[in-house]
């Protein structure tokens, strides 16, 4: 399952903030951390049927590749929005694997058996996802709501859905 990281500021207000508040360019918006505590029990009691409690959870680290963005290569806000699920779940999230390095998440997720989410950059999500199934389409700029679903069939092929969250106001 992929997802896109809680929302972040655009242009402030609202500004993003660390953990305890403090004002962090890189950090999630008090919206998205009311959206990573609403994916706790949406992941671990999971109401739609293509969505299944993770035993697996990556997350990007922050990268010095000068290559990116700034706002996309310091980001915070993957690790931020699996953090309070990882924590429900008592999962150690896989946070190794800077963001720009997708060949690396992807190898290591073709490793893995088991339900997995990734929690990454929205710009980098259609990459991942185009390792597993043919066309995959950009994530949408606007969207905060959506989870991926890449679930293996028998054949070694995957199918792929997309599942709206509906957890905050304003969802689609």
């Amino acid at each position: 399952m992929l997802i896109r990281h809680a929302e972040k500021q655009n242009e402030p207000p609202p500004f993003g903030i660390d953990e305890d508040g403090i004002e962090n360019k890189h950090s999630l918006t008090a919206r998205g951390w009311q959206r990573a505590g609403a994916l706790v029990p949406f992941f671990c009691h999971p109401a739609h049927p293509a969505i299944a409690t993770p035993a697996t959870i990556f997350a990007s680290a922050p990268s010095d590749d000068p290559t990116l963005p700034k706002g996309e290569a310091r980001s915070l806000r993957p690790q931020e929005t699996i953090r309070p699920l990882a924590a429900k779940l008592g999962l150690e999230p896989n946070v190794e694997i800077s963001v720009g390095d997708e060949s690396a998440l992807i190898t290591a997720l073709k490793a893995r058996a088991g339900v997995t989410l990734v929690a990454w950059e929205h710009k980098h999500l259609s990459v991942i996802a185009g390792a597993f199934v043919p066309h995959a389409p950009q994530w949408a700029e606007d969207r905060f709501d959506v989870v991926w679903v890449l679930d293996r069939r028998r054949d070694g092929t995957y199918s792929f859905t997309v599942v709206d969250q509906h957890l905050l106001a304003g969802d689609r």
